[in-house]
């Protein structure tokens, strides 16, 4: 790996992540994996902690402008892995619900192999996250 160019990510996902309330020792443990996930000009417009129904573990969700990676964190031996690393013109039925009284996002989209995932992304910044999402993916908002 590049320093130069790890730093660099790394400054940009902690300030991504500062603005969702996420914290940066996550992101540092995933860093590895995020790395070989991004081309170094793409830029984090959405990077929070997540949730799955029926799972214990922790994810992490990282939105560009190109693409979605997810990465998984077992709860007690912190174990990491790659969970999703999808180019978001590849996922269909992208759907996400605000929920700004919980502080969180619903978040469901089929990927290219016919899963469907549904994510619950926490977050400081509903509003702005669901902007993020917007901003990708269209208008695919469910308001329920």
């Amino acid at each position: 790996m590049d320093r130069t160019r790890t730093r660099r990510l790394l400054e940009r996902l902690v300030a991504a992540a500062k603005r969702t309330g996420a914290d940066a020792a996550t992101v540092c443990r995933q860093l590895p994996i995020l790395n070989s996930c991004l081309s170094t000009d793409d830029e984090p417009v959405l990077l929070a902690r997540a949730t799955r129904p029926g799972d214990r573990a922790s994810y992490l969700v990282l939105l560009t402008a190109r693409r979605l990676v997810v990465t998984r964190e077992t709860r007690v031996l912190r174990r990491q892995q790659l969970h999703l690393n999808a180019d978001a013109r590849h996922l269909s039925d992208v759907i996400w619900t605000p929920e700004p009284t919980m502080g969180a996002i619903a978040l469901s989209a089929t990927a290219i192999d016919g899963v469907r995932e549904h994510f619950w992304i926490r977050t400081a910044a509903v509003e702005s996250s669901a902007a993020a999402l917007q901003q990708v993916f269209g208008s695919e908002l469910a308001l329920v």
